[in-house]
Order: structure tokens, then sequence, then C-alpha cells
């Protein structure tokens, strides 16, 4: 019997990680493709940032979250992108530091937004925390393979942007489903 209940719960933190690869990276390919084309680079953050808020608002069973999440996402991911955009060029030369600091930045703020909007200090951490470990280790990640790989230079910014969306978005969302098992725990709080 225990380990079906924590079956159960595996089922359930993964399943939230699969919602937030799945609307992140949705949101990824759309910012990705929208950006280069309108030849403004940051606009594509902001656009991960609103698909991937509302996946994980759906996630959570809820059109009104879904929506609050989608502006909160939107929000935290385009400031945290200026945020971090305009730090990295004021602090750091080495190029090897830039997607890591970037991403850390980037995912931490849109985190925080998201965690905001679901009210909670531990929320806010948590995937502050979730949202800076995933989008900064990716970007760090792929960041070189675009001037390593020939294909990711011809095919533009959206296969980085969908696999920024796809990890980034995973550990937003198994942090989700790890505060949601915890509520359900815990009787609702």
């Amino acid at each position: 019997m225990n380990e079906m209940v924590r079956t159960q719960e595996m089922k359930g933190i993964v399943g939230f990680a699969l919602w937030g690869a799945v609307g992140f990276g949705i949101g990824g390919a759309i910012g990705g493709t929208v950006s280069p084309s309108l030849d403004v680079p940051y606009v594509g953050f902001p656009i991960l940032g609103f698909f991937g808020g509302a996946s994980l608002g759906l996630a959570l069973r809820g059109w009104k979250r879904a929506g609050l999440l989608a502006l909160a996402g939107a929000i935290g991911f385009g400031v945290g992108f200026i945020v971090g955009f305009f730090i990295l060029f004021g602090i750091f030369e080495p190029p090897y530091v830039k997607g890591l600091f970037l991403g850390a930045v980037m995912g931490g703020l849109g985190g925080a937004c998201i965690g905001l909007v679901l009210k909670g200090w531990r929320r806010v951490g948590l995937l502050a925390l979730a949202g800076a470990i995933g989008f900064g280790i990716i970007m760090q990640v792929i960041s070189p393979w675009r001037q390593s790989f020939e294909l990711l230079s011809i095919l533009g910014w959206w296969p980085k942007f969908i696999i920024w969306g796809i990890v980034g978005g995973a550990f937003l969302g198994a942090s989700l489903g790890y505060l949601e098992k915890r509520k359900t725990d815990r009787g609702g709080s």
C-alpha cells in the first residue's frame, strides 16, 4: 500500500513537470520564432513565460489561475531577461558564465513571479530556486551549441528557445508538483 501511495505522488510531480515542459516548450517555439522576425530578441522570453505560466495554471486545474500565471510568467521572464542582460554586460566579461548567469536571473525572477501569484513565501522561494537552477543550467549548456553545430546556426533561435523552455519548465513544473503534494499532505494549507 505504501508503494502505491509513493507511485501516485511521483505521478503527480512528473505530471506537473510534463505540464511545465510542454507549456514552456510551446512558448519557446513561438517566442524563438517571433523574436528574430521582429529583430528584438528579448520578446521571446515573455512569450516563453506566458505560455509556460498558463500551462502551470492549467495543471492546477483553473482557468483563472492559468490567466494569472500566464501574466506573471510573461512579466517575470521578460523583466528577468532584461535585468539579467544589463547586469551581465556590466559585470561579466568571460563568456563561459554568461548563459548560466542570464538563465539564473531570468528563471529566478520568472519562478518568483509565478510563486507570488500562488501566494506563500515557500512557493516564491522554491519556484525561484527551481527556475534559477533549471534555466541557468540549460542556458549555460545550450548557448555554446549554436556556434558548434551548423544546423542550429541555420535554424536560428527557436531550437534553443524550445530546449530552454522544456528543461527549465520541467524544473518549475516538478517543483510546483512537489509543493502541491505537500499542500495535499498537510490538508490544503
